[in-house]
């Protein structure tokens, strides 16, 4: 092994998180069920010369794996990744350099053994090309593919990375000839694009999880896999419901956080959670949209500020509540509560002593008419 090649990973958000090891180049055991921390791997582990050939001996249950033309094994071959046990589901999150891959069932070395699983790839950098009996794919970043370990297949790909999750056909019995009929092909539309944003969410959040929390997190997934893919308005309809709550909630807790920012869009938001615009302003649809939520973030904040910390300026309250003009805080405040920020301070020191008052929004002022 290479002495300080941990201090090369190049996966940096997760550099410092993981405890790394040697890139294994021993096939997975896909009938292992428990739940496995998040941990990192990496060929940078070996010698140059070495690297291609363990993510070959990784790979060979699965594919046939070769370097592209002009490339030898001497350039070496990095490939690093966080992977995580989810109680049957495999998930893995890093990038690989340019290679090709496929297997042919029946070929001249024999009939693979069935290993009975699917992969869902999200690409997120390179380009991928796939070809199966039902024709040829290419999948770009942000794109959504499902591909049956157990067909045929062949493609190559650049220097690329994402997300995939290995799924175990055992795990979606009901749901197999759904994905069976979706292999092979980018899934596409709205719940495709929730199902990305979740998938993301889920990513950022295995660190630190519990085995019984990674085995929940795994079966939560299988079911929604299960439900954006098969056929069924109910089904898709409820796994539209949940992951579009998961992305509010993780939405609502980041602008919670971070609203004092005079920074924070809603295109930064979704730029902080690695999720569609689209997708972020369907889910605050009915809470009146991203910008409104950040809004009232701002204000009530603001509002609680000045009736409970007397001493402070009314602008200084402003700009540490995210307003970066306080005759803008000054208008919006007004058009919230209906009176202005200095009434809501004269209420309060009149009311100081009633705790019932104080816990009344509006203090008993009597909105303004509106113009």
């Amino acid at each position: 092994m290479r002495a300080g090649w941990q201090g090369r990973v190049q996966l940096d958000h997760y550099r410092d998180v993981l405890a790394w090891e040697p890139f294994p180049s021993a096939p997975r055991d896909f009938g292992d069920r428990r739940p496995s921390a998040p941990r990192g791997v990496s060929t940078l582990a070996y010698a140059p010369e070495q690297q291609f050939e363990a993510w070959r001996a990784h790979h060979a249950p699965l594919m046939d794996v070769g370097l592209p033309p002009g490339v030898t094994p001497a350039h070496g071959f990095v490939a690093e990744f966080m992977t995580c046990g989810l109680g049957g589901l495999w998930l893995a999150y890093g990038h690989a350099d340019a290679h090709s891959f496929g297997h042919a069932l029946g070929q001249a070395g024999g009939r693979r053994t069935p290993i009975g699983c699917w992969r869902l790839m999200l690409l997120t950098v390179g380009e991928i090309w796939v070809e199966t009996p039902d024709g040829q794919v290419h999948i770009r970043p942000g794109d959504l593919f499902l591909l049956s370990l157990d067909e045929p297949f062949r493609g190559h790909a650049t220097h690329h990375g994402g997300l995939s999750l290995t799924l175990p056909r055992d795990l979606f019995v009901a749901a197999a000839a759904n994905f069976d009929a979706a292999a092979g092909a980018i899934l596409t539309g709205s719940l495709s694009g929730l199902l990305v944003d979740y998938l993301r969410s889920l990513e950022a959040r295995l660190i630190g999880m519990s085995p019984e929390e990674l085995a929940l997190a795994g079966r939560a997934t299988a079911d929604m896999l299960a439900a954006c893919v098969g056929p069924s308005r109910d089904r898709q309809e409820q796994a539209r419901s949940a992951i579009a709550s998961i992305l509010f909630d993780r939405a609502r807790s980041h602008i919670q956080a971070h609203f004092g920012d005079p920074e924070l869009t809603p295109e930064r938001v979704a730029q902080d959670l690695r999720v569609s615009r689209s997708n972020l302003y369907r889910v605050f649809e009915q809470s009146g949209g991203v910008s409104r939520y950040i809004q009232q973030c701002r204000l009530f904040a603001a509002h609680a500020a000045l009736t409970q910390e007397s001493g402070r300026r009314i602008q200084d309250i402003a700009y540490s509540c995210g307003f970066k003009l306080a005759s803008d805080f000054t208008r919006a405040f007004r058009r919230e509560f209906g009176y202005s920020p200095r009434e809501a301070r004269d209420a309060w020191r009149k009311t100081a002593g009633s705790a019932a008052e104080a816990d009344d929004p509006r203090f008993g002022l009597t909105p303004m008419p509106a113009e």
